[in-house]
């Protein structure tokens, strides 16, 4: 089962922001990442950043903008 939470973006450094990932994920020493608007992360290291990259272009993003911009239309029809 997935995990939903809303966490704090921590200020590092001069530029970088964390964000903490919660104690029940499992981790590995190093996360892959894909990202622009939205993230998707590997906590545990095992896929590959390119992999991560090309699902989050050719599946997530097409697939995520059409259903957020019908999820807004309906909470404007529902005021």
């Amino acid at each position: 089962m997935g995990l939903k939470d809303r966490r704090s973006n921590i200020k590092h450094g001069r530029y970088s922001s964390v964000l903490v990932l919660p104690a029940s994920i499992e981790k590995g020493d190093e996360s892959t990442l894909a990202a622009n608007r939205l993230i998707l992360v590997d906590p545990r290291g095992e896929i590959s950043a390119d992999d991560l990259l090309e699902f989050l272009e050719s599946h997530i993003e097409p697939a995520f903008w059409p259903w957020m911009k019908q999820k807004q239309s309906e909470k404007e029809l529902e005021k």
